[in-house]
């Protein structure tokens, strides 16, 4: 059967990578594995893989101990089932699909090692993938901030936008004014325009005209100064008759009556020329007049174009603001989507925490109550020990006294058993020395009787002991009869 992880990992490898998981393996627990040696690395691998307490590991469910009449039975059975239950969910990701009961309370050696490096390979996918969990937790760190940060720029745009829109309102007044001013302007622009260009026309005229005049009244001049020169010479060249004279002088008179008359005529063109010139320095003033005019004039238009400019920028920055506006309203729904799903996650947690509160209120309550019955079995052991401590004391007394009993018996024992071995030693020595005293007596009897040539055994009684024998005996019976009197003592 092929898995999705590798099975073929040595028992120091695995006791390195568990090792590196704070699960510290024995290899005999490898070989030999049974329920109490397996079951604290399952729960290990669940606490340090699942993110799991060991706290909420073996806390059952405090709502559920109401459906069990006797729940103080399930102490045990439902941290198991709970434990057994998050252990199922691991292994299943980490690919053991055949994880049962008997893994735990009956494991075997092939498929513990198997169930280990599953473990082993979830925890190095874990912990390759704990880099990018901890950039994608940064990243939405810095979204969150950006987003409070979009949030009050958001705010500063609104403000603006106000702001901007009121000084838009203020100057819509100001602009419609600004905008009939040039109308009106731009009309008298037009009009003063066309009446330079006649002007001008007029003007060129009267140029060339005085050009024309200035021209004639050189001419004149020179002719004029040539007349006088030929007036002269003509002078020089007269014979003075007083007829010619006469003639010559009517003849000058009647050329200085023509010069005179022509005279007249330039001085006449001449104060018209000044008239002319007069009227042409006032138009000329004129004309710088309107051409201040224009130059305001355009200064006004060039306020207009900025002023429009302006008011295009406004309208743009408004345009995009109201866009962002848009955008940020709609990042705010979900923003407050979001925060009324989490508010209703909160709220269900919050029921959840409070219903565990309550039935934490209630197993404390009950834990309360075993504790007072507790306290009262503590009392009344309490009790009974106090009373047994007493009959302790007095079996102690008791004792003392029986051992001081037994301490004065036994002195008295060792001083009889004292003046028995005396009583023994005195009567070994009399023994041994009537023994001695019946030997040589009998020693002496028989060789007499030898020698009277008597038998010997008349001097043995009925027993064939001989008279020695019998005082040996009967002192034998006396030191026992001594020995049951010091016993009976």
């Amino acid at each position: 059967m092929s898995f999705s992880f590798p099975t073929n990992i040595t028992t120091e490898e695995i006791q390195q990578c568990l090792s590196d998981l704070q699960i510290y393996v024995d290899v005999n627990h490898l070989t030999k594995p049974t329920y109490e040696t397996v079951r604290p690395y399952y729960e290990q691998a669940v606490i340090a893989l699942t993110g799991v307490t060991r706290e909420e590991l073996m806390q059952p469910k405090f709502s559920a101990l109401s459906v069990f009449e006797y729940p103080e039975l399930h102490d045990e059975s439902i941290p198991t089932t709970n434990f057994f239950r998050h252990l199922t969910k691991l292994m299943m990701i980490c690919g053991v699909r055949d994880f049962n009961l008997n893994d735990v309370f009956k494991p075997d050696v092939a498929r513990l090692r198997r169930n280990l490096c599953a473990l082993i390979n979830f925890a190095k996918y874990r912990d390759e993938k704990v880099t990018l969990v901890n950039e994608l937790e940064a990243g939405l760190a810095a979204k969150v901030a950006a987003e409070q940060a979009l949030a009050a720029e958001y705010e500063k745009n609104v403000a603006e936008l106000r702001r901007l829109q009121e000084v838009r309102s203020l100057r819509q007044a100001e602009v419609s004014a600004i905008e009939s001013e040039t109308a009106g302007t731009a009309a008298q622009n037009a009009q003063l325009n066309k009446a330079q260009a006649g002007l001008q026309n007029e003007v060129r005229g009267l140029k060339s005209h005085i050009n024309g005049l200035t021209d004639q009244a050189a001419e004149a001049k020179i002719t004029l100064s040539s007349l006088h020169a030929e007036a002269e010479q003509l002078q020089d060249q007269i014979v003075q008759s007083p007829e010619k004279h006469r003639l010559a002088i009517a003849d000058l008179i009647g050329a200085a009556e023509s010069k005179r008359t022509y005279y007249a005529a330039l001085c006449s063109a001449s104060n018209d020329h000044d008239r002319k010139l007069e009227f042409m320095a006032k138009f000329e003033r004129e004309l710088m007049r309107c051409i201040k005019l224009q130059e305001e004039l355009e200064g006004v238009v060039a306020r207009k174009k900025d002023v429009s400019a302006a008011a295009k920028d406004t309208r743009e920055a408004i345009a995009t603001e109201e866009r962002r506006y848009s955008e940020l309203a709609s990042s705010n729904l979900t923003a407050r989507r979001q925060q009324a799903s989490l508010q209703d996650k909160l709220s269900r947690i919050e029921q959840q925490g409070q219903l565990k509160v309550e039935a934490a209120a209630a197993l404390v309550e009950e834990q309360f109550k075993r504790r007072e019955a507790v306290e009262a079995e503590h009392a009344a052991g309490d009790a009974r020990a106090a009373e047994q401590e007493a009959q302790i004391r007095g079996w102690r007394e008791r004792a003392a006294e029986v051992t001081a009993q037994k301490d004065t018996r036994a002195r008295s024992v060792v001083d009889k058993y004292g003046m028995l071995r005396k009583a023994v030693g005195d009567y070994n020595r009399r023994l041994e020395a009537a023994v001695a005293a019946a030997q040589e007596s009998e020693a002496q009897g028989a060789s007499s009787l030898r020698e009277g040539g008597l038998d010997v055994s008349q001097g043995r009684d009925a027993h064939g002991r001989s008279s020695g024998a019998r005082a040996a005996a009967a002192m034998a019976a006396g030191a026992s009869m001594s020995l049951q009197g010091l016993s009976l003592a």
